[in-house]
């Protein structure tokens, strides 16, 4: 299992895998601790049944978060391939679930410049609190971004041609800026 960064390609396979070996492997510590203090003791009342038990919080933890990795689609190889010819020297993430308030949202590509950041879904998502939580966690870090989801895959294309075409990669500030704005979106990804 090849390890992959938040934004990479491929990474929400990399975490549902990583996250279900995680899950398997703290109820199987939580299942043995338990056992194993009911064969030393003959008996169920023992400290090693609360200590099971007290095992079970972070093992829980870790399913909620297989859970979460698991409910979401990853990027497809075409798409994947069409925004990276798209994008050009644009900023181009893959494989994103996006944090908020309410409800994480997974999103297949994400394109990001100096003054937008466009993304893509395949799933059904609520368009308004992807923009709006983007939004502010990003004025929370004093950039002011412009943030779209698109549901379809043609529009998102064409949006990211015109910003590929609009930017200028030679002006330092401009490539910074978007820099800057793909670091603190991917703070924002879980």
């Amino acid at each position: 299992m090849e390890k992959k960064q938040v934004g990479e390609f491929g990474y929400l396979d990399y975490l549902k895998k990583k996250n279900i070996l995680k899950t398997v492997i703290a109820f199987a510590v939580v299942f043995a601790v338990l056992i194993a203090g009911i064969i030393i003791f003959k008996t169920k009342t023992n400290y090693m049944t609360v200590l099971s038990v007290v095992l079970v919080l972070p093992a829980a933890k870790m399913a909620v978060a297989c859970y979460i990795a698991v409910t979401h689609k990853g990027c497809d190889e075409a798409t994947h391939n069409e925004v990276l010819a798209e994008a050009g020297k644009l900023t181009s993430l893959f494989d994103c679930i996006v944090s908020n308030s309410k409800k994480p949202i997974g999103v297949s590509a994400v394109v990001v410049t100096d003054s937008c950041i466009c993304a893509y879904t395949t799933e059904k998502a609520d368009k308004n609190l992807f923009e709006t939580s983007v939004t502010e966690f990003l004025k929370a870090d004093k950039l002011n971004v412009n943030v779209a989801l698109y549901d379809n895959k043609e529009q998102f294309l064409n949006r990211i041609r015109k910003m590929a075409t609009n930017f200028d990669m030679d002006n330092k500030h401009l490539a910074d800026k978007m820099e800057w704005n793909t670091k603190t979106f991917l703070n924002m990804c879980i």
